[in-house]
């Protein structure tokens, strides 16, 4: 239905004082200030796509010549800008589609073009723990690496409890498991949280994920009723 409202998120950035800028390419439909919107982008867990929160209200849109241009509508094949009113990029990240928040189960339910898990960006490939130097200095830096996190959306941010399942060792206590795009990525994040905010974290050596599969020839026998993954200690 080319009447439906689709525009894929081609790329989303943080600005303090607007907020999160979408740039947006209209797939069909009219896009227009006043719509109340949803996002839609796939469940990481397989089960197909999964609306975000669907109360947003387009606040301002326009088109990027390279300079915004304020229009006021956006229509099919155009690429402009969409202010939203939203606080995180990660919750329109490059390969969402946005629609209408009335017409979004209807372009779930006709399966029209949707984003694939692979068009959504940047799945972490090597994870670290990252502490304070000073034990109570956990909600400062957690507040820093949210901050960070505005204008860094390859950042995957997790709290731990300082266990040594989660890579911290009982003695660092609460912490951040992060997630990053490589080797550069945490030197990048290690030195923004330094400059930016004067601190100076302890990050534990990168790991990657890993998965171990038995050889059907070692004759391993999984117990009835064990999980299908466990955690192996390095």
């Amino acid at each position: 239905d080319g009447t439906m409202l689709r525009a894929k998120v081609i790329d989303s950035w943080f600005e303090p004082r607007r907020g999160v800028v979408c740039l947006v390419r209209l797939l069909s439909g009219i896009l227009s200030e006043n719509d109340r919107i949803s996002i839609v982008e796939p469940s990481i867990d397989g089960k197909g796509p999964q609306v975000l929160k669907d109360n947003y209200s387009v606040q301002e849109l326009g088109l990027v010549m390279p300079d915004r241009i304020r229009t006021g509508k956006l229509h099919i094949g155009q690429m402009g800008y969409v202010v939203a009113g939203l606080r995180d990029p990660r919750e329109a990240r490059p390969g969402s589609i946005i629609s209408l928040q009335k017409t979004m189960q209807t372009l779930i339910s006709n399966e029209m073009e949707l984003p694939s898990s692979a068009a959504l960006t940047h799945q972490s490939v090597l994870y670290a723990s990252v502490h304070p130097m000073d034990g109570d200095g956990f909600d400062e830096m957690h507040a820093a690496v949210n901050r960070l996190a505005l204008n860094d959306t390859g950042l995957e941010i997790h709290q731990t409890t300082g266990s040594s399942n989660n890579g911290g060792g009982p003695f660092l206590g609460p912490g951040l498991r992060v997630g990053f795009q490589g080797l550069l990525h945490v030197e990048v994040f290690r030195q923004r949280l330094l400059d930016e905010f004067e601190l100076e974290a302890i990050v534990t050596p990168p790991k990657v994920p890993y998965r171990i599969r038995y050889l059907e020839s070692k004759n391993y026998k999984r117990p009835p009723g064990a999980p299908e993954e466990e955690v192996i200690e390095d």
